[in-house]
């Protein structure tokens, strides 16, 4: 992007680099987002969530352009952002900016208790992994408006949603700062040299990325399932989806929650226990498709008859820890014995030698 503002001269080859490079992304991301959507796993276990792509018509064809078509402006449109405020105050201004945005990003997850990330892992691998993972997303989304980003477990709809209007706000706002300190360190070194892209034409390439993102986000939003519509601008956050997920009362969708890090689900562990003690034999008699990925996930103090099962393994760890030390007397016990046989066999050759 800065190179192309900062052409003399047009160089075609520099311009479609820059929007095939800007399209391969944005078709890259949106597949993404297509193929899990209409996945029939995806929409089976998450249909809360999963199922805003139509299958088939004209509103096929519109949702995936939208998609495109919005991945394509916010990657110009954050590209813009950024050359703009690093031509106004150089690299401490585009970093003071972006850390300021992701400052408030993760502010905005720890005030509403979402920081942490939806895997299940150890309490200290889990906060670091969550802020890596929320800084990852984060950064992607700002660059791509990732679709899937707009997930509970990840931005979340209204939050992705406004990320994306701050940055078409954004792209103005670094132009009108520009315009207010006048030029910076780079252009007067450049201020005789004669450009395709002048700064007047900044406010035309903002307004015209803003009118194709609003194209596209109108296309995308009556394009898809209607009652999938409200995953655009949704505040629900991790915990209240894993719960949501639970109060479906379809047992495979019920059980998705143990997907998810403890923290999830703690709060209606009761409920949990209640629903598993109702249906833990009559699922070992039919033997449906879920029991064995759910016998994989479900925390093991969460089993009907978890103490039993507990009682069980403390005695086999027990019976283990005798059976070793019975090893290791039978071990000592033989190696006496043997000590006692050489000393034994030492003596009679000693004696035989004397009555020599």
């Amino acid at each position: 992007m800065n190179n192309i503002l900062n052409m003399a001269k047009l160089n075609l080859f520099v311009v479609g680099g820059l929007f095939c490079s800007a399209a391969f992304v944005s078709e890259a991301v949106s597949y993404m987002t297509y193929a899990k959507d209409i996945s029939e796993e995806s929409r089976r276990t998450g249909k809360i969530f999963y199922g805003f792509v139509p299958l088939r018509g004209v509103r096929l064809v519109v949702v995936k352009w939208s998609m495109y078509l919005l991945s394509f402006c916010q990657l110009l449109g954050k590209s813009l952002m950024v050359v703009v405020l690093y031509r106004t105050g150089g690299k401490p201004l585009v970093f003071a900016v972006l850390g300021g945005e992701m400052v408030a990003y993760l502010s905005f997850k720890l005030v509403r208790r979402d920081f942490r990330y939806w895997l299940p892992m150890p309490r200290g691998t889990s906060l670091a992994f969550s802020l890596l993972m929320r800084v990852i997303v984060k950064v992607i989304c700002d660059f791509t408006g990732f679709l899937h980003a707009r997930h509970p477990y990840e931005m979340g709809g209204f939050y992705w949603l406004m990320n994306m209007v701050w940055t078409q706000a954004s792209v103005f706002g670094a132009i009108k700062l520009k315009e207010k300190f006048g030029r910076g360190v780079e252009d007067e070194m450049e201020i005789d040299m004669e450009r395709v892209v002048n700064e007047e034409n900044f406010q035309m390439i903002a307004s015209v990325l803003l009118l194709l993102w609003l194209v596209a986000i109108l296309g995308l939003f009556f394009g898809s399932e209607q009652e999938l519509r409200k995953t655009f601008y949704s505040t629900m956050t991790a915990k209240q989806y894993t719960e949501a997920l639970f109060d479906s009362g379809e047992d495979e969708i019920m059980g998705a929650v143990f997907e998810n890090h403890r923290t999830y689900y703690r709060e209606f562990e009761g409920e949990i226990k209640v629903w598993l003690g109702e249906n833990w034999s009559g699922w070992h008699e039919t033997r449906p498709k879920f029991l064995e990925a759910l016998l994989k996930r479900i925390p093991i103090d969460l089993i009907p008859g978890s103490n039993i099962v507990s009682e069980l393994a403390v005695a086999d760890r027990l019976q283990m820890a005798r059976r070793r030390e019975e090893r290791s007397a039978l071990k000592r016990s033989v190696g006496r014995v043997l000590g006692l046989e050489k000393a034994i066999a030492d003596a009679v050759v000693s004696e035989l030698q004397k009555d020599r």
